[in-house]
């Protein structure tokens, strides 16, 4: 048994999960409404893209909503979204739920040397961080991010 996977994964279930109900309480004709600075559409995009990039290492050219568009790193990773905030509501959460069970999946994988590595953290000094502080960051990540979304709902009704 590794007891830090299981916290891991126990972690990233719940605040997905939690990411997942705030986005859920949002009506379908506001999904798409920018309100706190970008729409709930945008807010689950953006953090999917980010479990693909911050935990999957997934480096393809396939990102559009990481919200450091102006940074250099990003250019190279820039290109055509599996989906874009227009895609609607139904579609953007199935996406977001695919990328979370590839996540939970993944995480279930680390052998206990894995989680000692590192991963791609591009705002860190040499493009990378310790694995599990990394992770760590990117689940306090997905916290703010449902802050935004619940602080949204206000100003949506």
């Amino acid at each position: 048994m590794n007891e830090l996977k299981d916290f891991l994964i126990e972690q990233y279930g719940a605040e997905l999960g939690a990411f997942r109900a705030a986005l859920e309480s949002i009506p379908a004709e506001g999904f798409n409404t920018a309100t706190v600075g970008h729409s709930p559409a945008w807010h689950a995009l953006h953090v999917a893209e980010w479990l693909r990039l911050a935990v999957l290492n997934d480096r393809s050219p396939s990102y559009a909503h990481l919200g450091w568009e102006d940074r250099e790193w990003v250019g190279a990773l820039s290109g055509e979204p599996a989906q874009t905030e227009s895609a609607g509501k139904a579609v953007i959460l199935a996406h977001l739920d695919e990328m979370t069970g590839r996540v939970l999946s993944f995480l279930q994988g680390l052998s206990a040397a894995d989680m000692q590595g590192t991963s791609f953290s591009p705002s860190a000094p040499g493009g990378t961080r310790p694995r599990l502080q990394g992770i760590g960051m990117h689940l306090r990540h997905i916290a703010y991010h449902r802050g935004q979304v619940q602080l949204g709902k206000k100003v949506l009704t």
